[in-house]
This record gives structure tokens, sequence and C-alpha cells, in this order.
């Protein structure tokens, strides 16, 4: 036995001895053949074919980046002084700054201050450079804006980007809770000496709620108000439709200026939507819309007018000449829930700086309607 286990030990040992005295290796073998080559990846894309869907030799960019430059939003210089936080309930750079803007997109809320801050511009309501194609035209904000205010969103096609802004925003006296009052008969509503409500209403960009007719305080009275908005009904693309219609010259088109100078005098520049139903029999006489918006305007001033003196006599209104008021602000004390509504009637009405015409019968109907109910 003893023998048996020596004899696997020395077999044991041996192989060790064997396995850890490998001789040198052996030459290299031969290389196999080369496998079949891959196929071809896809081509790159040309770069001066991608730059040149807009960068062409059309003029395209040099005609609206002068339009541009005469529209309120390039010279309306608001960006720096907005470019600031206003605390958590005004969030002015998320309109009055490009930067804000789109952050208010992504973000629900603006965050300023900005670094080189600039007022809205091509990249404020185009995706620019984002696909390098033709997309990049494609609007920042295409869908239905809320009008923050309860009321139901309405689509305005290409429109929707300007109404994201042009608004009712809620300054100081949240307008639902208004209208619950208005609508449950409550009889006042207080104004507090701190000054605190003394901008009661909405904010300067009322085109949105004053295009569609809603969010103004419908006072019954004799004068009915219109089932159909024939200006809404036509003007499918909303502030489009005629701000930007084919520009001429440099307005219209991105300067979104209705009118233009010409030999002294300002003239309007008509959509080809409008034009369908109102062209002109000739060139040289009076646009038939010319006539017709100068009519409006003058009958709805009036009534604005009229509406001011009342507001102004009750003291709810600052009458224009105080030392402490401009025309809109609201004094302290405790007021009737119907001047408060015909207060934030009026400064919608004005602030939306059509005179009527975005409206016509929907305003006439609420100026009316208004001034009978606080006479």
């Amino acid at each position: 036995m003893l023998s048996l286990l020596g004899g696997i030990a020395i077999l044991i040992v041996g192989a060790v001895i064997l396995s850890s005295c490998e001789g040198p290796a052996g030459t290299n073998g031969t290389n196999g053949t080369d496998g079949a080559d891959g196929a071809d990846g896809a081509d790159g894309a040309d770069a001066n074919s991608t730059c040149i869907l807009c960068h062409s030799d059309d003029q395209v960019i040099v005609t609206k980046s002068k339009q541009y430059a005469n529209s309120a939003h390039s010279t309306g210089h608001t960006s720096g002084y907005t470019n600031r936080s206003f605390g958590p309930d005004y969030d002015c750079a998320g309109c009055h700054t490009s930067q804000g803007f789109l952050t208010l997109l992504a973000a629900g809320t603006s965050s300023p201050p900005y670094a080189d801050v600039t007022q809205p511009n091509c990249y404020t309501c185009h995706s620019i450079h984002d696909t390098y194609t033709e997309a990049d035209w494609g609007l920042t904000h295409p869908d239905a804006t809320d009008p923050m205010t309860g009321s139901s969103a309405v689509d305005l096609g290409s429109g929707n980007q300007c109404t994201q802004c042009h608004r009712f925003v809620e300054h100081y006296l949240a307008i639902d809770s208004l209208f619950a009052g208005f609508d449950a008969g409550a009889t006042t509503v207080t104004l507090p000496a701190d000054g605190s409500l003394k901008r009661t209403g909405v904010h300067h960009a009322t085109q949105y709620n004053i295009f569609t007719g809603m969010d103004l305080f419908e006072f019954t009275g004799s004068t009915d108000y219109p089932t159909s908005d024939h200006v809404m009904d036509n003007a499918t693309d909303g502030c489009v439709t005629c701000h930007m219609n084919d520009g001429f010259g440099d307005m219209t088109g991105h300067s979104m200026n209705m009118t233009y100078e010409f030999h002294g005098s300002d003239n309007f520049h008509w959509s080809s939507v409008c034009e369908e139903c109102h062209a002109p029999a000739s060139p040289y006489v009076p646009h038939p819309l010319t006539i017709k918006v100068e009519a409006i305007q003058t009958a709805t001033q009036l009534l604005l007018d009229e509406l001011y003196v009342l507001l102004t006599d009750a003291g709810v209104m600052y009458p224009s000449d105080a030392p402490n008021g401009n025309g809109y602000l609201m004094q302290a004390g405790v007021f009737t829930t119907d001047l408060t509504a015909a207060t934030v009637n009026y400064n919608a009405i004005r602030e939306d700086k059509s005179i009527g015409f975005h409206n016509p019968g929907y305003i006439e109907a609420v100026l009316m309607n208004t001034i009978a109910a606080i006479q």
C-alpha cells in the first residue's frame, strides 16, 4: 500500500515538473483571408444645401428682419426693465423678454434675471436652428392658449403664438373671484388703502379676450350681445390674419403694424381675407374698410369717454389729471361690485387698443349695458 502511494506521488511530482518546463512557442500561423467589405454608410448632409433652405438668395430673411425692426416687439425697450423678479405673482419677463418667454413655455414660469437679455425676436417665436430644416420655421407655441380666467381656450391657429402674451393678466384682483361675486349678486368690493389693488383687473394686452368675446362683465341691459363674431369667424388665424398679412414694404408682415405712413397720413394695409368681401372699387377712392373702422372707433371712443366720466365721478377711478393717477388707477375704498366690474370692462377695452374693431358688436353691447347699469 505504501509503495502504491509512493508511486502516485512520484507521478504527480513528475507531471508538475513537466508542465512547468514548457518549450518555446512555435511560429505564428498564416493569417486568414480578409472578410467581405461592409456596406457603405449613408452620405452625410451637405452643409451648404442645409443652410440655403433658409439662407438663400431670395432676400426673405432681409425683408422679414426689416419689417420686424419696425415692430413694437423690437422697439418697445421693455426687456431691460422687466429682466427681474417682481414677486411670485408677476411673471413680467415671461412676455417682455425672449429668454423669459421660452423659459415660461418650458417650465411654466420664467427665472430672471437673464444674461444678455433681449426683446422678443426670431428665436422667441420660431425654433431656429433646432433641426436645420424648414421645420425650424415652426412656432414655439402652436397650441390654444389658456385664458387664465377659468374660460375655455379658443384655438386661433397661428394666432396662438400671439395670445400667449396678448391676454388678460390678472392685475392685483383675481378676475375669477370678481366674476363669482358678480354672478352671485355680491354688493361690494373693498380696495385697500395700501394701493395693492389700484390697477384692478387686467394688464396692458387684452386682445385675446376682446377678440374672442370672453371674460368681460356682461351686464343685463337693452342692448343684445351678439351670438357670433364676424371678425373672428373670418380671421381663422386670429391676429396673424390681419397683422401679418403680406408685407407692404417694411409694414405689416413681421412689423405687425396695420398702418403705414404715406405722404403725411396713415394708411391701412388690409388683409386679402377682408378684401374678399370689402374690396375698394378702385385704388383712387377711400377703402371701405378704412371708412368702417374709423366709424367704429369713433363710436367706441365716445362710449369709453362716457363710461370714464361715470367711473371718475363715482370716485372709483382717479381722473387723468390727478397727481397720483394716470387715468386708469383705482382709488382705495369700498365700491359696489357693479362699479368694480365696470372698471374692469373699461380698462380691458381701453387696453385692447383696437378701439372696438377687434369685436365691434360685442364691445358696443358691453359698453352700452355697462353705462346703463351704473348711471
